[in-house]
């Protein structure tokens, strides 16, 4: 069942801002697929992080909008599979709760895998270019921050964090999913609600996409009176300034910290008048 831990909300501080730091970064620990349907109904959006040493996804980090092959979404269970042949890839994302009852919005702790769980405990089970049949046993978390479903059981908006460990290892696998639930800045639209760095500190893609037929206006900030040590990096020059018509631009986030701790700040996505904020938080140094 879930818990009745909650995790605190990440706040912007003080309104003046200063422009995000734009360092050069290497692209080739991140992919990102190419779709840039508009958000709308059955829109699925998975942002799988990983960490080095996860046997999962080997430490590259995607987002997944396209190629799905399978969509099952139903509060007794959430099963997404990804298949690109072209790329010769795949992956798959299982969420099950407790034998018997529904998903609902909290805190599912001590995981196990999904299809061999035992009585009284969730499952969540991930596969990936790693390990294509998923870890054998697994431990972890995941949250379910947002839900929603019609009569018969079908979600119709998820917004669902989780954390899976193969084994006891400490690497993990990492993200968020939504469903007809990403967030918006004016006609812009996201691919994650909140990012959280585990104890590494990888770099991670953010996309944002541009399903109208304009390029639309983007700029991001930070508050003047966080001190940041993240810093967010336009794979193309021109997406610092605009997401072009029909079309996306990805984004690197990165953590680097002088010293070990936790570390957080919140990420203002600008367009026309519209802002969005982007809640950022991580630790390093293996605290």
């Amino acid at each position: 069942m879930p818990s009745s831990r909650r995790l605190a909300a990440v706040l912007v501080v003080g309104a003046a801002l200063i422009s995000v730091s734009i360092p050069t970064l290497a692209a080739a620990s991140t992919s990102t697929t190419t779709s840039t349907a508009p958000a709308g109904p059955d829109q699925v959006i998975v942002s799988s992080f990983s960490e080095k040493g996860d046997f999962i996804d080997r430490g590259v980090s995607s987002v997944y909008t396209a190629h799905w092959a399978t969509v099952s979404a139903r509060d007794t269970g959430i099963d997404l599979v990804y298949r690109n042949p072209a790329a010769r890839s795949g992956a798959s994302y299982h969420f099950a709760p407790v034998a018997g009852q529904d998903l609902a919005v909290g805190t599912y702790d001590n995981v196990q895998r999904a299809e061999t769980r035992s009585a009284g405990f969730a499952g969540i089970d991930v596969t990936g270019p790693g390990e294509p049949a998923g870890c054998s046993r697994v431990t972890g978390f995941f949250r379910i921050w947002d839900l929603a479903a019609d009569a018969d059981g079908t979600i119709t908006r998820l917004d669902l964090t989780w954390v899976e460990h193969c084994g006891a290892g400490r690497p993990s696998n990492y993200g968020e999913v939504l469903i007809n639930d990403a967030p918006r800045v004016g006609d812009l639209y996201a691919s994650a609600r909140r990012i959280t760095f585990p104890d590494q500190t990888p770099t991670l893609p953010y996309v944002v996409y541009n399903p109208t037929a304009q390029a639309q206006p983007i700029s991001l900030w930070q508050s003047t009176t966080t001190v940041s040590h993240y810093s967010v990096t336009p794979l193309a020059p021109a997406c610092a300034t605009s997401v072009p018509a029909q079309g996306s631009c990805t984004y690197q986030l990165r953590l680097a910290p002088p010293r070990p701790g936790n570390y957080s700040t919140t990420v203002l996505l600008v367009s026309g008048t519209s802002i969005l904020r982007l809640g950022v938080t991580g630790r390093a140094g293996g605290v």
